[in-house]
């Protein structure tokens, strides 16, 4: 099974780079005071670190799938049915995680289509 890490760098890498948003927008948004920078305080998660913590979960969880599918196919346990569990939890993970990067490609399009 292919790791996904690589995906996740890229789309974190590109999630973290600061918003640009042009002065008229800005003023239209209610002013610089009411957009708040990623990470600009300690307790908040900005939107990329949500999303690679996602990505990341996704990973781990296809990657125990794999390892408890092994350990099945050798013969080291008799657990079928965690081994299933666990490919479906990972099955289920991944989907949730292509449809929601779906959306929000879908979202950007749309937001770039719009008019200003």
């Amino acid at each position: 099974m292919t790791s996904i890490n690589p995906i996740a760098g890229q789309i974190a890498s590109h999630l973290q780079q600061p918003l640009k948003i042009p002065s008229r927008q800005l003023e239209e948004l209610g002013g610089a005071g009411n957009v708040q920078q990623a990470g600009a305080s300690g307790g908040e998660k900005s939107f990329g670190k949500v999303l690679n913590n996602f990505v990341h979960d996704v990973d781990t969880q296809m990657k125990t799938s794999a390892g408890e599918r092994n350990k099945v196919l050798s013969g080291e346990t008799t657990n079928l049915h965690q081994a299933m569990i666990a490919s479906q939890e990972a099955s289920t993970s991944f989907t949730f995680m292509v449809e929601l990067r779906n959306k929000l490609v879908e979202s950007y399009q749309e937001l770039m289509r719009s008019q200003v």
